[in-house]
């Protein structure tokens, strides 16, 4: 199906509209996938689900810089050490030093943008959404605890492990 917001998507039954975008982060553009998730008893696409991708698409120059410094924070006060080997060289491996958004941007990959139902959503700001990201630190399990964060009103107002988003 075309979109005139989201371009060419396809429904996955009972789960959600999935497509993909480019956008340019950390320098570079890179391929997202697009989840627009779906209420069981609704198969479209709403109003709401494009507002929300409408006004991160108009801000993104301006919010791909707040994702990167709260990623940093999170990564540097809460993430970094919190779990790992024993053996202190392949500790240290595991959680490098980023103490600048160059740094951070080279080790996270932006993998998709979750844009849940009005109805799971009610609760947050206007706009929301999930960004989520895998990353190259934390040793072995880089792809399954990635990072997200939470947007909502053009602000960063949560950011954790993907899990977040589900």
């Amino acid at each position: 199906m075309l979109d005139a917001t989201f371009g060419e998507v396809e429904y996955e039954e009972g789960y959600a509209y999935i497509g993909h975008k480019d956008l340019l982060f950390g320098g570079k553009e890179q391929s997202v996938e697009i989840l627009i998730m779906c209420d069981d008893d609704e198969e479209e696409i709403s109003q709401f689900h494009r507002d929300a991708f409408e006004a991160l698409l108009h801000g993104w120059d301006e919010i791909k810089h707040k994702i990167a410094d709260a990623i940093l924070d999170y990564y540097n006060s809460e993430e970094k050490g919190s779990y790992g080997p024993d053996d202190e060289e392949e500790f240290k491996s595991w959680w490098p030093d980023i103490d600048s958004e160059d740094e951070l941007v080279k080790m996270i990959h932006l993998e998709s943008i979750v844009i849940e139902s009005e109805y799971v959503m009610e609760s947050k700001g206007d706009n929301p959404l999930y960004i989520l990201f895998s990353r190259d630190w934390g040793g072995e399990d880089t792809e399954e605890n990635g990072v997200a964060v939470l947007i909502e009103d053009g602000e960063v107002t949560e950011v954790g492990y993907k899990d977040i988003a589900f």
